[in-house]
């Protein structure tokens, strides 16, 4: 594993943790509670998921970014949780700038667009990092789509 500048911060890689409720007041979340798993092998399916007793936490927080999988949105979850419309395919609807029905919640990726390659949902986070940014500020130094008139080549 690589060391980025979040770990030269202090930030830390957990690893095997299941978010089960965000807490929090007025729409805002302040803290997670979390409890550690055990990802149990099954031949015919996906891992078995086994919580460990005693191991519940609380971590503080003032924003989360969700990250799903390569199977899209978990309907029953998140996107029921917040309300969040889904389209014709099953995935989080958005308006053009990531953003879902619900200001302030932003989607891309997999959740959005559905089963695609890494490299899609990298463009669709950086695109989304960028709308949260001028959400959040007004405006974005962050590159966009077609950032870089770069002539053709022949």
């Amino acid at each position: 594993l690589r060391t980025s500048p979040s770990h030269e911060e202090g930030g830390q890689r957990q690893w095997d943790v299941l978010t089960k409720t965000f807490l929090g007041r007025n729409g805002h979340v302040e803290k997670l509670e979390t409890v550690d798993i055990n990802m149990i092998p099954r031949p015919d399916g996906p891992p078995l998921i086994e919580e460990i007793p005693g191991s519940e936490r609380e971590w503080p927080a003032d924003l989360v970014l969700v990250a799903i999988g390569y199977s899209g949105p978990e309907h029953q979850t998140i996107a029921r949780q917040l309300g969040l419309e889904l389209n014709r395919q099953g995935t989080i609807a958005t308006d053009d700038q990531y953003m879902t029905g619900r200001p302030g919640v932003f989607c891309a990726g997999d959740a959005h667009v559905g089963q695609s390659l890494v490299v899609w949902a990298i463009a669709e986070g950086r695109e989304a990092a960028r709308a949260v940014d001028i959400y959040l500020t007004g405006a974005s130094s962050l590159a966009g789509k077609g950032c870089c008139d770069l002539p053709l080549l022949r």
